[in-house]
Parts: structure tokens; C-alpha cells; sequence
């Protein structure tokens, strides 16, 4: 017996690479040869009777990755009654297996061509001494967003303003996925090249706001979200390069609700503080808009500076404001 158990381990190892070689080349017919183009029939009408018909799932082609262990999806559409027609040209999804094997989602997913950007959304659980309370699991989820074309998003999620620029944004957030605890989030968002073409916006209490064009060079803004309180560390409104431009600080109460599985933020109490600057070629084209806060104007030649502080105990309460020292 013995002797028949050491020549069968002389056998395998003597035969080693055959043997791998034979693996490998069975994994790799079984990748090539399955059919994954039936497939994509099949998650598309998984996808709409899964969400009642509220979500439509169309892509083009999907590959399998045995090395890094991903799928990947071409020309992947997607519809539901709140988003018109969101795609990415390519969409990557790599699963972690210790999420896995722990039954926790967990991973990364990398969108190409999505809104004309590149955005890449990780997730896996945090270690007891990550998460802000041990009473709920906490996940950590990063964000990464580059050249995100903010047309092709105002069209997508019906945004009402006519806007143009490109977004990069990069967040991280412990959170509890079921929001029964608040999340904290670190947030650096830049767009670029902003433009907003002539429009007006109804405001409570204000009634019809006409907004002039505008054109900046660059908005920043940098913050953090910490029990349920965003904290405006850094924002910046154009450069002295522009019409317009200025400063940017503050806090407001932001709160994420669950209701029933769709999770919706609730903005509360604000308080702000704005230093920006006009220069007399938007003066005279923003004349209404800026006569709003001619009670907070300082004149310096041509240009005129603009500070004060508006706040409110509550979202949709008529705002204060003061002057800004």
C-alpha cells in the first residue's frame, strides 16, 4: 500500500507540468467555448422581472476573465423611470472572494465611457476598529470619477439647468449600507471649464430667479460629512481670471433616510459664507441677479465684492442673511 502511494506521488510530480498544462488548457476551453452571448438575453429579463419592470438592462457582449478573476460587459445600457438611457462602452466587475467566502458584497467596478468620464466604485468591509460603531457592519466605498461630461449627466438625470464642464470627483465613506447609522464621507470634487447658459429657477419664497451665463475656469470643492454634518472645508467659485468668482465655506445638516430600501438624503439646517468678486462686464449683465445683494457690496474701481452669510434652521425656510466680516 505504501509503496502503491509513493509511486502515484512520484507519478504526479514526475508529470507535473503535463498535468497543469492539462488544467489550464480546460479552464481556458471551457471560458472560450461557453456561450456567453445567450446569456446576455437572460440578465437583461432577470434584471426587469427582478425590479418590476423598472429597470431595462441592454449590453452587447461579456467576457470572462479567469486570471483577475472579473467579467466584463461591452456597450451595457441602462434605463429606469428616474434615469434616461445611462451607458458605459465598458464595464468591468471584479468580485472580492474573502467577501465572498464571508457572504458580504465586496469588490470593484470600473465603468469606461460612462457619461464620456471613467469612474471606478469600490467596496469591502471594514475591521471592527474602521467602522464608527461596532452596533452595525460598516463598509468602506471609494469613489473615483475623471471626465465626467456634466451635459451628458444634466440630460441623463434631468437636472434643470443647462450646464457644461467636466467633473472629477474622489470620495471615500465608512457607511452602513442599510443607513440605520450615518455614514462619513470625505469628499474632493473639481469641475472644469463650467458653463451655465442663461436660464431662471423657481426658489421658495423668492418666486423666479433669472441666473446670468456664466463661465468659470474651475469650481473646487472639498469637504467632509461627519454625524450627519457637512462640512464645507474648502470651495472655490472660478479664478481672478473670470467675470465672476470667490469663496466658499460653511456647513449644512445633511441625514440619508431608508424608506422602504431606497435611500433619500435630507438637507436640513444650513449656514454659509460667500466673498466673491464681479467685475463690471458681469455686473452689467447680472444686474437683477446681483441687485439681490447690493446691501453686501463693497466697489473697488471696476470690481465689486460681494460678502455676507445667508442661513436657515431648516431647508425651505426663508433665509437669512448677514454681512460677512
Amino acid at each position: 500500500m505504501m509503496n502503491a502511494i509513493v509511486i502515484s506521488i512520484r507519478f504526479l510530480f514526475s508529470h507535473k507540468w503535463k498535468i497543469i498544462l492539462t488544467l489550464l488548457m480546460t479552464v481556458a476551453f471551457v471560458v472560450i467555448l461557453f456561450p456567453l452571448s445567450e446569456l446576455n438575453d437572460l440578465i437583461s429579463s432577470q434584471v426587469s422581472k427582478l425590479t418590476g419592470n423598472r429597470v431595462f438592462l441592454q449590453l452587447e457582449k461579456m467576457h470572462l476573465n479567469p486570471l483577475s478573476a472579473s467579467i466584463s460587459f461591452e456597450n451595457i445600457y441602462i434605463e429606469t423611470p428616474q434615469i434616461s438611457s445611462l451607458g458605459s462602452d465598458e464595464l468591468e466587475i471584479s468580485p472580492s472572494f474573502s467577501a465572498l467566502l464571508a457572504k458580504k458584497p465586496g469588490g470593484k467596478i470600473t465603468a469606461k465611457g460612462f457619461l464620456k468620464g471613467d469612474v471606478e466604485v469600490s467596496i469591502h468591509p471594514t475591521s471592527s476598529a474602521e467602522g464608527l460603531d461596532k452596533s452595525a457592519e460598516k463598509f468602506k466605498i471609494g469613489v473615483v470619477a475623471g471626465k465626467i461630461n456634466l451635459k451628458e449627466l444634466q440630460q441623463t438625470v434631468n437636472i434643470n439647468l443647462p450646464i457644461k464642464g467636466e467633473l472629477n470627483l474622489t470620495a471615500q465613506a465608512v457607511a452602513d449600507l442599510a443607513m440605520t447609522e450615518q455614514p462619513e464621507l470625505d469628499i474632493s470634487m473639481t469641475i472644469l471649464k463650467f458653463e451655465l447658459a442663461s436660464t431662471s429657477i423657481p426658489l421658495q419664497d423668492f418666486g423666479q430667479i433669472a441666473l446670468p451665463e456664466m463661465k468659470l475656469g474651475k469650481i473646487e470643492l472639498k469637504g467632509r460629512l461627519s454625524n450627519g454634518k457637512f462640512l464645507i472645508e474648502n470651495g472655490k467659485l472660478g479664478t481672478n481670471q473670470d467675470e465672476f468668482y470667490g469663496d466658499v465655506k460653511g456647513d449644512l445638516s445633511v441625514t440619508f433616510q431608508n424608506n422602504n430600501g431606497q435611500i433619500n438624503p435630507i438637507i436640513g439646517a444650513y449656514n454659509i459664507s460667500l466673498d466673491l468678486f464681479a467685475t463690471q462686464i458681469f455686473k452689467d449683465k447680472a444686474k437683477l441677479f446681483l441687485s439681490f445683494l447690493d446691501g453686501y457690496k463693497i466697489d473697488s474701481g471696476s470690481v465689486s465684492n460681494y460678502k455676507f452669510k445667508v442661513y436657515s434652521a431648516q431647508m425651505g425656510m426663508p433665509p437669512q442673511f448677514t454681512p460677512l466680516r
